[in-house]
């Protein structure tokens, strides 16, 4: 069947890149609350790189509308029943949080009642962005993005990807901006005792499995639109979403993941199985929003 999708790869990107970020902005509070001096330089670099995503996916958004002004426009002629200008509302106050949270990781201001403040208030408004990307699809009333798991599905997928990343930056060593004094961290936090990045992502992959399963099983029992839809997307790409979705982007990090705890539960997984778990889910991340994305376009004809 020939189609074609009115939203091409650079919607996916914003969805992406803007999941990552919001996923990476919340781990690097979650690292400030449970010991901020020591995990300071991987939440500095959390810090640091969220705004630079989301506003990333901003970009590649707008350039996809073709129209810049018509964001602009978006937030001059607030809807208060669209939610895409509460949307546009919500990325824009993130985005100025975010920064502002940066800079004062940049400056090591992290003690103050400002930092504080934008911390709390970040991590409310970021989990309002992760939300807002499933809910944006599910307002649009489209069979395969209908009702609220999509929305949990997008969020629990943000966050997944956005501790992959935080691990890829941890085993890499990846150091920019971050004071001398701190540069050795990144290497020697697996070492010791401390927060556990394999419970993370045995927690948040299972999470999303179900999910997952859930939805594909929901969907066949919503009714003709919703299971033809789901028949047409599995038909399409069941290669896709089985080999990288589930297999790669999920079931491979659970089972590496649980392996590292049972085989000590309080170390971490090695560097090897970390950068590749971590590779793993976020090309299963960014296929599924993908897959989900342009199948939710298409039109069936004897459908519609």
């Amino acid at each position: 069947m020939e189609w074609h999708a009115p939203w091409d790869i650079r919607v996916t990107l914003d969805l992406f890149l803007g999941g990552l970020g919001v996923g990476l902005f919340l781990l690097s509070v979650l690292l400030t609350v449970y010991d901020k001096n020591r995990y300071h330089k991987l939440a500095a670099m959390g810090a640091y790189l969220a705004p630079v995503l989301v506003g990333g996916g901003v970009l590649f958004l707008l350039s996809e509308l073709g129209r810049p002004t018509r964001f602009i426009s978006t937030l001059y002629n607030f809807n208060p029943q669209s939610i895409t200008s509460w949307g546009s509302i919500v990325q824009m106050i993130f985005v100025i949080l975010s920064l502002i949270y940066a800079w004062l990781y940049f400056k090591n201001n992290t003690s103050g009642s400002l930092f504080k403040g934008v911390l709390g208030l970040g991590a409310i408004f970021a989990l309002l962005v992760g939300g807002y990307h499933g809910l944006l699809l599910s307002s649009l009333g489209r069979p395969l993005w209908v009702g609220g798991m999509v929305t949990a599905l997008f969020l629990v997928s943000s966050l997944l990807g956005g501790t992959a990343l935080m691990i890829l930056i941890k085993e890499l060593g990846i150091s920019i901006g971050v004071p001398k004094n701190v540069s050795g961290e990144v290497a020697s936090v697996s070492d010791v005792k401390g927060f556990n990045f394999s419970f993370l992502v045995c927690i948040l992959s299972a999470l999303q499995l179900v999910l997952v399963i859930s939805w594909q099983v929901s969907m066949t029992r919503s009714g003709l639109e919703p299971a033809a839809t789901y028949s047409n997307l599995m038909e399409q790409y069941g290669g896709l979403w089985i080999g990288l979705v589930l297999i790669c982007g999920l079931i491979l990090p659970l089972l590496g993941s649980l392996y590292s705890l049972i085989k000590d539960k309080t170390a971490e997984m090695s560097k090897g199985m970390g950068l590749a778990l971590s590779v793993l889910i976020i090309a299963g991340g960014f296929t599924f929003k993908h897959l989900v994305l342009l199948a939710g376009q298409i039109k069936l004809p004897f459908l519609f």
